[in-house]
């Protein structure tokens, strides 16, 4: 698979990969990461967690590498890996290692998928978690792609209950989330946190 540090991009096959992950107690995947800067915090905060951030924008994984590859004094992250790819071609060295899966205001293709319930969701959660995987999903709530309506979380549920379902996941809360409790992401700075913009907030464990 095609990982990117500060210095550009490499590949890593599928035994440094093991190798690496055997270093650590559970692995996070960030689909859609953006920036990379909520893997980033996560694995600053838990040490003992590998935290993978995935996105096609291969320059701003770039740049979330250069922040991860600092000293921890100076706010880096050893335990931040990043892996340039897209939801339609998951990298086949990450199958079933996500113990948790996050995805934190996702846009274009991503979000049109998870609005519409595309069956394409169950191949990406088939592909990425493990055996007793979490799946976090947290949308803004006002700003839907055009052809779709602003979701409320019992659209969000009922649109996400069959291709999560597939995956043998089983949602176990969707619902308005306060600002409050918005996850440390820069989109969430950005968009939502002051904003009074709605969220939606969906969880599903396997």
């Amino acid at each position: 698979m095609e990982i990117i540090t500060r210095r550009g991009a490499r590949a890593m096959d599928q035994a440094e990969f093991d190798d690496l992950r055997k270093q650590y107690s559970s692995t996070l995947v960030d689909l859609g990461t953006g920036d990379g800067a909520w893997p980033r915090r996560f694995a600053r905060d838990y040490e003992h967690c590998l935290a993978i951030g995935i996105d096609s924008d291969r320059k701003a994984l770039r740049e979330a590498a250069k922040l991860a590859e600092r000293k921890p004094a100076r706010g880096g992250a050893p335990n931040a890996l990043y892996v340039a790819a897209s939801v339609e071609s998951i990298p086949a060295e990450l199958h079933s290692t996500a113990d948790w899966i996050t995805i934190y205001f996702p846009w274009s293709a991503l979000l049109r998928l998870i609005l519409s319930g595309d069956q394409q969701i169950a191949d990406i959660l088939n592909t990425l978690a493990a055996p007793r995987a979490r799946l976090s999903i947290v949308l803004n709530a006002e700003a839907a792609p055009d052809g779709f309506a602003n979701p409320t979380p019992e659209a969000a549920r009922k649109a996400l209950k069959s291709p999560v379902g597939t995956a043998d996941f089983q949602i176990t809360r969707s619902e308005w989330l306060d600002p409050r409790s918005a996850p440390p992401t820069t989109w969430a700075g950005r968009l939502v946190k002051g904003s009074g913009r709605s969220m939606i907030s969906l969880e599903a464990t396997r």
